[in-house]
């Protein structure tokens, strides 16, 4: 499976993704309680965090064998895993060279795996749009305290605020939606409980109300180009300062308003041909692995199909014996991140996992919006497959 990291197409090294213990053998994702707003997670995140790795008495060959993925955020994994379970990665060395052989279990078909990554760039579309309109606040809340009207200033005051609560509840929306489309990437349902039609109308409900937290966006650049327009008073760079604001938030809500228009597409398209498929085919990529830097030997780069990715280890769980247990590896570059937890095993104490997501939200990197934390079916490890055979 072709690992690469957002629009810029860079392939990425897979991590491997495995059941956890003390929860459902269905779940597959894990609810991170949001500390600050979508807005002032935007503005942090503009260029790439920039977390330490675990250089200090980091060896390469204890990191050699079988990974396990315990799981990965969404908008990498719905890109370039889509439709597989049982992910797992195997890093060997040969003649002074390292490899890799990612692999996983295909479930649903290719056809409705293209349709997952549709509605996944569509979420990360939304979710882009939304970040536009983020960029635009500071300025229109610092002009709403300066301005020599009162009724403006509380206009438009309000108007930003309202802008920001309605951005943070179509970011919960995206999320919701992802996180059905990653059930339903992986096939993930059980008796009684979740299924295909249940997961689209998931879909479907939070891509309603993502439309109606994007009218209230729509109606904010009308506002201020209201405010604008009975403005007349105020300093020229005032109003220059709210017309444009109004029309590049006029120009993010109509991208937001296309990008939810295919979540719908989307949905209807998957359940017609989304329904698991049994034919066990098993979907692997090769790739190279390098050690760029002497002095920072866990900050390493992945190579597959000529494209090169960042792979940078920033949190290690170690065994008595001090082999590496789990890992916490994170990516980016322009264009996207993406953030994996792997495990020797198919299975990782939650505690584990907790700790892992919250050193990445520690260092500022967020899972939000387009890009929750998803956890990878491992249907107990062996998936039904020969030993040798992934």
């Amino acid at each position: 499976m072709a690992l690469r990291l957002g629009c810029v197409m860079v392939m990425k090294l897979m991590i491997v993704f495995v059941a956890l213990e003390g929860r459902g053998s269905n779940a597959t994702y894990v609810k991170q309680p949001s500390q600050s707003s979508f807005c002032k997670r935007a503005e942090a995140t503009r260029q790439c965090p920039n977390p330490p790795t675990v250089d200090s008495d980091f060896k390469i060959e204890k990191y050699l064998g079988k990974w396990y993925e315990i799981g990965s955020t969404a908008a990498f994994k719905l890109l370039f895993e889509p439709g597989l379970v049982c992910d797992r990665a195997l890093y060997s060395s040969a003649d002074g060279k390292l490899s890799l052989r990612n692999s996983g279990l295909r479930v649903i078909s290719r056809l409705a795996a293209a349709e997952v990554t549709a509605i996944n760039v569509a979420a990360r579309g939304s979710c882009t749009a939304a970040r536009e309109v983020c960029y635009q606040l500071p300025a229109l809340m610092e002009l709403s305290q300066s301005l020599s009207d009162s009724s403006l200033r509380y206009r438009l005051a309000s108007s930003v605020q309202a802008a920001g609560l309605a951005l943070d509840r179509l970011a919960a929306d995206v999320t919701l939606v992802q996180q059905a489309n990653g059930d339903i990437s992986q096939a993930n349902y059980s008796p009684g409980g979740r299924t295909l039609q249940s997961s689209v109308d998931v879909i479907n409900r939070f891509t309603k109300d993502a439309e109606e937290q994007r009218n209230t966006i729509a109606n904010f650049a009308a506002e201020l180009n209201n405010i604008r327009s009975e403005a007349t008073k105020e300093s020229e760079q005032a109003q220059k300062t709210l017309g444009s604001a109004a029309v590049k938030i006029g120009a993010s809500s109509a991208g937001i308003g296309v990008a939810l228009k295919a979540l719908e597409v989307g949905a209807k398209s998957l359940l017609s041909n989304g329904q698991p498929v049994g034919d066990g085919s098993v979907s692997s990529v090769m790739g190279t692995i390098a050690q760029p830097s002497a002095t920072s030997p866990a900050k390493l780069q992945v190579t597959i199909n000529v494209a090169k990715s960042p792979y940078w280890i920033i949190a290690l769980e170690k065994a008595k014996d001090g082999s590496y247990s789990a890992a916490l590896v994170y990516s980016c570059q322009q264009g996207g991140k993406s953030l994996f937890v792997l495990s020797r095993e198919p299975t990782l104490e939650m505690t584990t996992l907790d700790a892992f997501l919250s050193t990445a939200e520690s260092l500022g990197i967020y899972n939000d919006c387009e890009d929750p934390f998803i956890l990878t079916l491992q249907r107990g490890g062996s998936c039904g497959e020969p030993p040798n055979s992934m």
